[in-house]
């Protein structure tokens, strides 16, 4: 009977596999054809007939109207079904995934005699909530009945690294190109412990990537020429078969090119006149190279910015661990090792790629406690609850516990032992006399890199043993001990001026929790129908809210309040995710002495609709342009090279064939709606490095009018707060930090204003601009005769009278087409 779950799958955008920790090992769950992986396809040809697999895969060229690959990062979306047309059914990605693993989850059976009650199943490290939260849905439509703990992939690979690998200290990253997935993670190895100091990823860069780009650029291209086919194109339906060809030439002739410089696709296509006919083409390593550069980059820019994020360099780490079969490429692992244009890291592909997932999660398995269930004892029999770790780094460990019987006994007459018999020599740890309560501690020696299997013998007070439950434990000593689960991606909440707030923040062990105050924006009252303060609640690493995914919402409605909340209320957030990364979030507000829950419902997100990405993707189009033309002009060296980084890894144009390709594939569609969020997020990045010299000259300028104040009415302190501020002017020179830069301004107007209003000229500077707008007023006639009234006014220094005039002046601009403000809440900046 196992202890710990044991069980480790990984569920692959191309293949799937499935280990488990055995002995001290870990081997691989072979499936019926003795092979390793298991194509993550499904096909069914009629009602009643589902095959799993390589025999499903094997489908595709054949019967593609029937087979379906390539779900895993459709999950977690609600509207999409995958129709298998013979049998007229549709399945979601969730019930097609739950196919592969209910298959492997039976190859553990035929292997052990018994289906695993539980596995840890892997994903990808830049998974979203709704996609992890359809993970967990997936393992129980396979028939697992104790839930399934999920590690990220490349976490899991390091697991698989470090399980009793004996350096005592070093830095690790993984580089995991998988199907359809990337993800890197710094990991540290020190003093037995092996922690992911933190991670990147992409789930929509992968091998699949390179197919379609060899599909789309090459193949397809050269097969309309040569068979004449007419709007030729993945997004056409007349065509859908012969690119399911296309797709499978491609990937198999990438895969041939790991091993040699050129290789022949040939593959049967349909005419127009639906006739088959031979198409070849010969597929060279530099043409494909050339196609991948981009990604390649893609996943080295990753890498870099988590080194960045661990405060590490290339240089200080020893190896480069391989995962994932694109790494096979000869090419990409040129580039790697290269220190100029890859990382320059030793590579390490010590592991088989295509299984060291799978691996790493069977030894993080072994540290996962199966549920027991409790059985209440009968009368003369014994039952124990026990503490001890199911594995360890140490050699010696306390295993602790309570033993109890129904209508109890005199425990300090009993002793209890623990038994190991199978090792060499037997070792039995020394007898322990149990306390009064039933409570004791024994400590047990441990065989070095071993799984320690002991019995547990408990002896009454005649000496006799007595059957106990459970009777045994296990406990597996290893060199490093891995770390819990973390928070995947950052989660938190968009404030009022858009500005994204993390409050679990990336790489926190879960379980975790974060609360923080912030006020309200505007006044809510009672009788304002309709009226809310909205809270949108957001996962993702990019400032702006808007860029990340709003995965719930806080309102706090006005007809829902007993008294009207004024502007500036506090609100007082808690945000808390458990293991299983469940997410609630509370707003609670003191004044009201009320708590608002967020809806966090992550089973409604839908697929993005092809118009919709298609005008998306015209807007990125277009601001790119415009912010390249900008750059030109502006001749800002920094913007400039975050241009080019982002044409440099082929950004836009991969985007668009995806935005092309979602017609027919929703996982193109999904995976283009998340990609055009990136790209608005990076030009983001430039549009505020372009307003870096405007922010700072205004932050200047309001310096040197905030000198001439001080010198004239400013007192002690003033001088203090102007000198922390040109401090802080002075840092910005370096920083060029706009969002800092903008805070600053802030400041600076502040003292500004308290200046202004001690020296008696602050309604004066309000009438000087107001007068500079009278033209734009809504009524320029009473306008011109207010100016003239004001200038009266200052002539004859009726300086009481000013602020009533500045006000009438000012209910006559026009409507600056904002609406109302933003209600929302808001940190209190200092």
């Amino acid at each position: 009977m196992r202890d710990t779950i044991d069980f480790g799958v990984d569920l692959g955008t191309t293949n799937s596999a499935m280990a488990v920790l055995d002995d001290g090992g870990v081997a691989m769950v072979k499936n019926n054809a003795q092979s390793d992986y298991t194509p993550s396809a499904v096909w069914i040809p009629k009602a009643g007939v589902i095959q799993v697999g390589a025999a499903a895969r094997d489908r595709l060229e054949r019967d593609p109207e029937n087979v379906q690959i390539e779900f895993k990062q459709a999950m977690g979306f609600a509207d999409v079904r995958r129709e298998f047309t013979r049998s007229g059914l549709s399945l979601t990605p969730v019930e097609l995934s739950a196919e592969v693993l209910k298959t492997l989850r039976g190859d553990a059976a035929r292997r052990f005699g018994e289906a695993p009650a539980a596995a840890v199943i892997t994903v990808p490290a830049a998974f979203l909530l709704n996609q992890t939260n359809a993970t967990s849905e997936a393992a129980k439509l396979a028939g697992f009945t104790a839930p399934c703990p999920l590690v990220q992939e490349p976490t899991a690979a390091a697991f698989a690294y470090g399980f009793q690998n004996e350096t005592s200290s070093a830095y690790w990253m993984v580089f995991d190109l998988g199907g359809g997935t990337f993800d890197s993670a710094v990991v540290s190895t020190v003093d037995g412990e092996l922690k992911v100091l933190d991670h990147a990823g992409d789930t929509s860069l992968g091998g699949k990537n390179i197919d379609a780009a060899i599909v789309d650029r090459l193949l397809a291209p050269a097969a309309a020429k040569e068979l004449g086919l007419k709007d030729f194109r993945r997004d056409n339906p007349a065509w859908r078969r012969n690119f399911a060809f296309l797709r499978v030439g491609a990937e198999a002739g990438k895969i041939a090119l790991s091993q040699s410089g050129q290789t022949q696709v040939m593959l049967d296509l349909q005419r127009g006149d639906g006739q088959p006919e031979m198409f070849e083409y010969t597929l060279r390593r530099e043409d494909v190279d050339q196609l991948a550069w981009p990604l390649y980059r893609r996943a080295i820019t990753l890498c870099r910015e988590a080194l960045a994020k661990a405060n590490l360099g290339p240089s200080d780490i020893d190896r480069l661990l391989l995962v994932g079969g694109p790494t096979l490429s000869p090419s990409l692992r040129e580039l790697l090792a290269d220190p100029a244009e890859g990382l320059g890291i030793r590579l390490d592909h010590s592991q088989d790629p295509s299984t060291v997932v799978a691996r790493g999660a069977a030894v993080y398995a072994g540290t996962v406690a199966l549920p027991r269930t409790a059985v209440a004892p009968k009368r003369g029999e014994f039952t124990l609850e026990l503490s001890y770790p199911p594995t360890t780094s140490l050699t010696s460990v306390p295993v602790s516990g309570r033993c109890a019987t129904p209508g109890g006994a005199d425990w300090s007459r009993f002793r209890i032992a623990l038994n190991d018999p199978a090792r060499r020599p037997s070792y039995r740890t020394a007898e322990v006399t149990l306390a009064a309560d039933g409570t004791f501690t024994v400590d047990a020696l441990l065989a070095d890199l071993a799984r320690n299997r002991f019995d547990v013998e408990l002896m009454d007070p005649s000496g006799a043993r007595v059957p106990v439950s459970p009777d045994s434990i296990t406990i597996t000593q290893w060199v490093n001990e891995m770390t819990g689960q973390t928070v995947v991606n950052s989660v938190g909440l968009t404030e009022a001026d858009g500005t994204f707030t993390p409050m679990l923040l990336k790489n926190t062990t879960l379980p975790a929790k974060a609360n923080q105050p912030f006020h309200t924006t505007v006044t809510l009252r009672r009788t304002d129908t309709g009226a809310a303060i909205r809270i949108p609640i957001v996962e993702g690493e990019r400032r702006r809210g808007e860029r990340n995914l709003a995965v719930g919402l806080i309102e706090i409605r006005a007809e829902d309040l007993r008294r009207d909340l004024p502007r500036g209320s506090e609100v007082q957030m808690f945000f808390e995710m458990n293991e299983s990364r469940l997410v609630s979030v509370v707003a609670e507000v003191p004044l009201l002495n009320e708590e608002f829950d967020a809806v966090v419902d992550l089973n409604t997100r839908t697929v993005p609709d092809p118009p919709t990405l298609r005008r998306l993707m015209n807007e990125v189009e277009a601001r790119h342009e415009q912010l390249r033309e900008q750059v030109e002009v502006t001749r800002s060296d920094r913007a400039r090279g975050l241009l080019m980084r982002l044409d440099d890894q082929g950004v836009v144009p991969s985007v668009r064939e995806e935005v092309a390709s979602a017609t027919t594939d929703e996982s193109a569609a999904v995976s283009a709606e998340a990609r055009i969020r990136g790209v608005q997020a990076e030009l983001d990045d430039i549009e505020e490095e372009l307003r870096v010299p405007e922010v700072l000259e205004r932050v200047r300028d309001q310096i040197e009018h905030c000198r001439d104040l001080v010198d004239r009415v400013g007192a002690e302190e003033d001088r203090t707060e102007l000198a922390d501020i040109e401090r802080g002017y002075a840092e910005l020179q370096n920083t060029r930090d706009v969002p800092a830069a903008e805070q600053l301004s802030e400041q600076a107007l502040d003292l500004q204003v308290r200046l202004l209003r001690r020296d008696g000229s602050l309604d004066v500077e309000i009438f000087n601009a107001l007068r500079a707008s009278q033209d734009r007023m809504s009524s320029p006639a009473q306008a011109r005769e207010l100016v003239r009234e004001g200038e009266r006014l200052i002539a004859t220094s009726n300086w009481p009278a000013l602020p009533s005039l500045n006000r009438r002046l000012r209910a006559l601009l026009p409507d600056d087409g904002r609406g109302t403000p933003n209600s929302g809440i808001q940190q209190e900046r200092k």
